[in-house]
């Protein structure tokens, strides 16, 4: 229960992900600045997410290890981390709508951001259908992020999690 109460920060970073589309959408910011924020943001997020994954087993390696609290922590991590990215691809194509080749612009909101939940789907599981693309430099860098951090999450923590786990005990032990 503790890892879905502390999914508010996640929360947060998406609500701010929201503002830079709206303040893009309705032309209140030029797109420079908002394609920046953005960027900036991924990558705080980013870096946060592999604090926030670290600092959750540190802090349960001295309690009992229940599985079905670790599998929701995993859930919702990874339901986190693909819908963000479904934001920040969202944006960054409203932004510039050449960024990804493969998304037919002026659909509908809806429609549009079902595509890039899809994708941000398939980076996270490493299915690159290649039906969307990234194209700028931007998109590059946050689709290499998404797939660092899928990385990450799938080989260094579910792989190593007991090992971790027990590293932190040592440490706290002072072994």
């Amino acid at each position: 229960m503790n890892h879905v109460k502390s999914t508010y920060k996640y929360l947060i970073v998406i609500g701010i992900g929201l503002a830079i589309f709206l303040l893009d959408y309705f032309e209140l910011v030029n797109t420079l600045s908002n394609e920046i924020v953005l960027s900036v943001l991924s990558l705080l997020k980013a870096g946060y997410f592999i604090f926030f994954v670290f600092r959750t087993i540190k802090e349960t390696a001295h309690k009992e290890f229940y599985f079905h609290e670790f599998m929701a922590f995993v859930v919702v991590s990874i339901l986190l981390v693909i819908f963000s990215f479904a934001i920040d691809y969202y944006c960054l194509f409203r932004i510039d709508a050449h960024s990804f080749a493969g998304v037919i612009a002026k659909q509908n909101i809806v429609t549009e951001f079902i595509n890039f939940i899809y994708y941000s789907i398939s980076v996270f599981t490493t299915a690159g259908f290649g039906d969307i693309k990234p194209n700028s430099t931007n998109a590059q860098i946050f689709v290499s992020t998404e797939l660092m951090i899928a990385f990450f999450f799938t080989i260094l923590v579910i792989a190593n999690i007991g090992h971790i786990r027990s590293s932190f005990v040592n440490k706290k032990n002072g072994s």
